[in-house]
């Protein structure tokens, strides 16, 4: 087996493996070669589909989160940890990196728990305002703590901000025109993109579908709805007529192209999605998870909504009406739209993938 630079341990959504394919890219660009970087990742299959299209190599680790309500999945988590860990130790004993990256989720312990038992250095990034339960245990032996928020308490921890992944630092304004038009928006139309995350979320998919009727007296308005898969066998063959441009999606291949051409996104508030959206300047309706580890989705929206470009919806108060009342709200009134229009920054998102790949480096032994 060849040895490797890095190993990037973490996955299961797209908001965690993201920042990872970020900084990969990052370390590429700064010489090292796709060969010399391997992702633990989880089973699931976004993480296959990501790191496929992005060309590089992955190691699927099995694994649960643990279930304290039942016992039965909580030992069956256990095992597969322990079962996930020895792999991750063989491998990096055989591999040899000269650093790990955890990422956070299920797959970031036992890549982390591999590092701490073969001498290996890792740092970990925090995504969210509040670390999750992975990174805090994590946390205890990591070299650095590479932070998104400044007010994020962890140790040893450096503020480097959220790796925007390239496909968005990429974008430019001058491409907005031709995006809508790959889209079919029409010129005129203002463009409301709806989305829960990768697997979807059911209490957003079905406010939106409610808010429609209440939608219709917007003239020139375009939903366009990203269900999930989780939700489209239910939801996405739903018969509804509605006057506006409404479009039903179940799974968005070219994101990117839809926030470059989106006027408001409606969205849970994860650490990407928000990162992505700050970074685009792109004014949001945010509805905060609201079994978030740390309560962290909502004071991620916070941020935006302290820098005016946010308003939240608490979950409990996301129905049809609120959020249509949200939409109109602010896509009826022009100069609220363009005061909560940022200046783009995709400066930040290079940054923070660089930053962290330095870091990388200069801990690596």
């Amino acid at each position: 087996m060849k040895e490797s630079f890095a190993v990037i341990a973490g996955g299961g959504t797209a908001g965690h493996l993201y920042p990872g394919i970020a900084v990969a890219e990052a370390l590429v660009s700064l010489g090292k070669r796709r060969t010399e970087i391997l992702f633990f990742t989880s089973d699931r299959g976004i993480d296959k589909k990501l790191l496929t299209d992005a060309n590089f190599q992955f190691t699927p680790l099995k694994g649960n989160g643990l279930d304290r309500k039942n016992p039965l999945s909580s030992i069956r988590a256990v095992i597969l940890l322990i079962k996930s860990t020895t792999f991750a130790y063989r491998h990096i004993r055989k591999s040899k990196p000269k650093v790990i990256l955890a990422l956070g989720g299920f797959a970031a312990i036992p890549g982390s728990l591999a590092g701490l038992l073969t001498g290996t250095p890792v740092v970990l990034h925090e995504q969210n305002s509040v670390p999750g339960t992975a990174n805090k245990l994590i946390s205890k032996w990591v070299k650095r703590s590479a932070v998104s928020y400044k007010n994020t308490k962890l140790p040893r921890s450096v503020c480097t901000g959220n790796p925007v992944r390239k496909e968005i630092t990429d974008l430019s304004e001058s491409c907005r025109s031709m995006h809508r038009s790959q889209l079919e928006i029409p010129l005129e139309n203002k463009l409301v993109v709806v989305t829960g995350g990768s697997l979807g979320s059911l209490k957003i998919n079905k406010s939106v579908l409610n808010a429609l009727s209440s939608l219709e007296e917007v003239p020139n308005l375009t939903v366009y709805h990203i269900i999930g898969s989780r939700d489209w066998e239910e939801l996405g063959k739903l018969t509804c007529d509605p006057v506006i441009d409404y479009r039903a999606i179940e799974y968005e291949e070219q994101m990117p192209t839809v926030l470059n051409s989106a006027d408001l996104i409606v969205s849970r508030a994860g650490g990407s999605i928000t990162a992505e959206i700050s970074l685009l300047g792109l004014p949001s309706i945010l509805i905060p998870l609201p079994n978030a580890p740390g309560d962290h989705q909502r004071k991620n929206a916070e941020s935006l909504v302290a820098d005016g470009r946010a308003v939240i919806v608490p979950d409990e108060d996301c129905t049809g009406e609120r959020i249509a009342k949200e939409i109109k709200g602010i896509v009826l009134n022009e100069e609220r739209l363009v005061g909560m229009t940022g200046i783009r920054d995709f400066k930040s998102g290079k940054s923070a993938a660089e930053k962290i790949a330095t870091l990388l480096i200069e801990v690596a032994k």
